[in-house]
């Protein structure tokens, strides 16, 4: 942490009470208290570690300008570099590292910069409640570590952010993804790091079955949409998958996975579906 504040250009010519390395561990311990006001955290982290300097004067708008100072390409930076998979060997599916990418909105608070930089709801002339940022992250799946993370506006789509999260994607992983993930330039982008991939997609996609396997499940070729406009789409070549489809007891929609493992001996299609769910 000392490192990556030194290399940020945050530290102190001259001692600080509420210095850049204290105002980190700050910065975290909000986020264990998310709804506790600046003083309540600072008293708790007095009362974590004793030896701290007693805070005589300190209030919340020091600590705002402790967080300024500090800014948000450190926590940015901090956590890249100590994030890392936890999993361990007995967690893997046969090999394979189990990751998720997955999205959500957040809401972020009211002020200028956040109205610039993500948006909100509703129509240029009358905008609607909070400022919405759109967050992709990867996440391992046997321990919930987040791996990386990407946020940009709400109006962005998960499937653009998503190309940026590849740090983590490769070689001994496979990569778990919802529909709206789907694409099939980011999937040959995927394999060609030697990642494997098991997602969800609807029921108009893989309909060209080339061969049916002894588990049900059965191989099919999709191919570029020629009348689509997203980007990197027509220029993509064909490619051929595994799909596995089931229900749900209970329910009648059909859950219909594609998968880049095609042995289906090592790798059943009733293992895959627990796996997805």
């Amino acid at each position: 942490m000392d490192q990556v504040v030194a290399e940020a250009g945050c530290g102190e010519k001259r001692r600080r009470l509420l210095s850049a390395r204290f105002t980190v561990y700050f910065v975290l311990a909000l986020c264990l208290f998310p709804r506790v006001d600046y003083l309540e955290v600072l008293r708790l982290l007095k009362a974590g570690e004793p030896r701290l300097r007693p805070w005589s004067g300190v209030n919340k708008s020091s600590l705002t300008r402790a967080r300024q100072r500090l800014g948000w390409t450190v926590m940015r930076d901090l956590f890249h570099a100590m994030t890392r998979p936890l999993g361990q060997g007995p967690e893997f599916f046969h090999g394979l590292r189990v990751l998720a990418v997955d999205g959500m909105l957040l809401a972020v608070p009211d002020s200028v910069g956040n109205r610039e930089a993500f948006g909100k709801c509703g129509s240029q002339r009358s905008p609607m409640g909070y400022p919405m940022a759109r967050m992709v992250a990867v996440a391992e799946c046997s321990s919930h570590a987040v791996l990386d993370a990407v946020i940009d506006g709400w109006k962005d789509s998960e499937r653009i952010v998503s190309d940026q999260l590849e740090r983590h994607v490769g070689d001994g992983t496979l990569l778990l993804a919802d529909r709206g993930f789907w694409g099939l330039a980011r999937w040959h982008g995927l394999r060609g790091r030697d990642a494997h991939l098991l997602w969800r997609t609807d029921r108009r996609m893989a309909r060209r079955v080339e061969d049916v396997l002894a588990d049900g499940s059965y191989l099919a070729r999709i191919e570029a949409n020629k009348h689509s406009k997203a980007t990197g789409t027509l220029k993509a070549p064909p490619v051929l998958v595994r799909v596995v489809e089931y229900r749900i007891d209970g329910q009648a929609e059909v859950i219909r996975l594609i998968t880049s493992l095609m042995d289906h001996e090592k790798y059943p299609a009733c293992e895959l579906a627990e796996l997805y769910a």
